[in-house]
């Protein structure tokens, strides 16, 4: 048996490949901004909480965890609807080998959502409430995990074959238990994506209170203070990561490593783009300019959102090429998108503009 025998035939697509594409980039970039500012928040939370017993930056980001929690779980909706309608064969495949862990992630996000609120109401007055944010980060971090997991397996259809190799004893996997462990890319991309949470933690702090501050409801002594902590260790993580992801990119395949390294100038453009806006990204954050730095690590994070879909055509190449799908043109879908999504928006707006009213933050 080999693995080209076991994807599924594609379905066609409503729409040229490259709209799709682009939205599956776009949106993916604003769901992992969100993602790493509720797991870096949650994280540097109970860092501050086990430290101090009573810290102002614990309860400004422990009021905005639950609302960039459910903002995370609705912007990860659209990024994995285009992923299903572009990798549909692959992303379902992968699913299901690991259905067990898969379907767990609901009842995982939910105890999250529900450890969240409970810490931001019982911070001050329980004293188990630490202990609930630490099971919510350790939730958080296996997620992370699964996801991590279920990217990897979609991309190598030949590790789908350990399925069949456990069929005659009866092993795990043929109870989607099948995870990608021997993947030796795991680990890394894995760190990457952790510690680029943990880094925007930082930032999130920062623009919080630079927020607070602006709204006249902090002082501006103890806004530069947490401004200057939550900056610091921002640029740490972000060090770090960096080179977690030379790790990463050393743990790809010989091919397809060269492929970001001079053997393509598209995909070693984009990664020279990503890399500059990382630059960029540190050379703020050294000067604690808050806003600057939220807004080169949007572009960062959109640099390497593209380095990424190229990482997985790569992958898929041997296997199949999104411009190959059969399209059956029919654009209503995706203007009636458009304009939920346009709407969606301004909704979101009005209702973060209500929540951080000055008379809101106490």
């Amino acid at each position: 048996m080999v693995a080209a025998d076991l994807i599924p035939a594609p379905d066609a697509i409503p729409v040229a490949w490259g709209w799709l594409e682009v939205l599956l980039i776009v949106t993916f970039a604003a769901h992992i901004l969100l993602m790493n500012a509720v797991v870096g928040g949650a994280l540097l939370c109970l860092v501050r909480s086990v430290s101090f017993r009573s810290d102002a930056a614990v309860r400004t980001l422990s009021r905005s965890l639950p609302t960039l929690f459910a903002l995370t779980v609705n912007f990860g909706v659209a990024p994995l609807l285009f992923a299903q309608m572009l990798y549909g064969q692959f992303f379902y495949t992968s699913s299901v080998l690991m259905g067990s862990y898969w379907l767990s992630v609901v009842f995982l996000a939910i105890i999250a959502y529900s450890g969240l609120y409970t810490f931001r109401y019982k911070y001050e007055v329980w004293r188990h409430s630490r202990l609930v944010l630490a099971m919510v980060c350790a939730v958080l971090l296996f997620m992370g995990f699964l996801f991590a997991n279920n990217m990897t397996m979609m991309l190598q259809p030949e590790a789908w074959l350990a399925y069949f190799a456990d069929a005659g004893n009866g092993g795990g996997s043929m109870k989607g238990l099948l995870l990608n462990t021997g993947d030796p890319s795991l680990l890394p991309r894995y760190m990457h994506f952790m510690l680029a949470a943990a880094a925007v933690g930082g930032l999130t702090l920062a623009l919080l209170f630079e927020h607070r501050l602006a709204k006249g409801t902090v002082s501006e002594s103890e806004a530069a203070s947490h401004i200057r902590f939550g900056m610091m260790w921002f640029s740490v993580c972000t060090g770090m990561q960096v080179l977690v992801g030379g790790a990463f990119l050393g743990s790809q395949p010989a091919g397809i490593r060269a492929l970001f390294l001079g053997g393509s100038d598209l995909y070693t453009g984009a990664l020279a783009i990503a890399l500059a806006c990382v630059a960029v990204v540190l050379h703020y954050a050294a000067r604690f300019r808050v806003k600057a730095t939220a807004v080169a690590l949007t572009a960062t994070v959109l640099a390497m959102s593209l380095v990424r879909a190229l990482l997985r055509s790569a992958y898929l190449e041997p296997y199949f090429s999104v411009r190959d799908l059969p399209v059956h043109a029919d654009y209503s879908p995706m203007i009636l998108f458009f304009v939920s999504l346009l709407g969606g928006l301004w909704c979101i707006f009005y209702m973060v503009r209500l929540a951080f009213r000055p008379g809101r933050e106490g």
